[in-house]
């Protein structure tokens, strides 16, 4: 059995959260290494779980303890170009209060700035996906599975 399950193919996981501030404005992270903005969050590690991966980016990227994490969607991404398949989750993380926004910290070598903006402004800043992604979970308002953004 043991090599069996090695013979199994793997996906890349990732995950995301989704913050808002008291204006219900979201917040959005500048990565250096990418043309486009993006939310806080990262890659799963091997044998943790999407929630705990998504706490433990929230608190390397922008320096908070978030207790309590809501699921609001997955996405199956098929293979592209240079890019494995994988399996993106997406959290609520809730609404920032000021002092919450006033501990932010990025870290200066992954993250070059972060800030607050409605979501009709919001959503161009972002990947095509992630973009697609965040308005099917607001469009739905529910729990949302989706392949490809759609």
């Amino acid at each position: 059995m043991k090599n069996y399950y090695k013979t199994l193919p793997k996906k890349r996981v990732g995950v995301g959260a989704l913050f808002f501030n008291k204006k219900k404005e979201l917040l959005i992270v500048k990565p250096t290494y990418k043309d486009y903005w993006s939310i806080p969050g990262g890659v799963v590690d091997e044998n943790e779980s999407p929630r705990a991966a998504c706490t433990r980016e929230i608190g390397e990227e922008i320096n908070l303890k978030i207790k309590s994490l809501d699921f609001v969607c997955v996405d199956y991404k098929h293979q592209e170009e240079n890019k494995t398949e994988s399996l993106q989750f997406i959290f609520y993380g809730g609404i920032l209060n000021e002092n919450q926004i006033k501990k932010i910290k990025l870290p200066k070598k992954e993250l070059s700035d972060f800030k607050f903006e409605p979501i009709g402004k919001a959503l161009p800043k972002l990947s095509k996906t992630l973009a697609l992604r965040i308005r099917s979970s607001f469009i739905k308002s529910k729990k949302v599975y989706l392949e490809g953004g759609r």
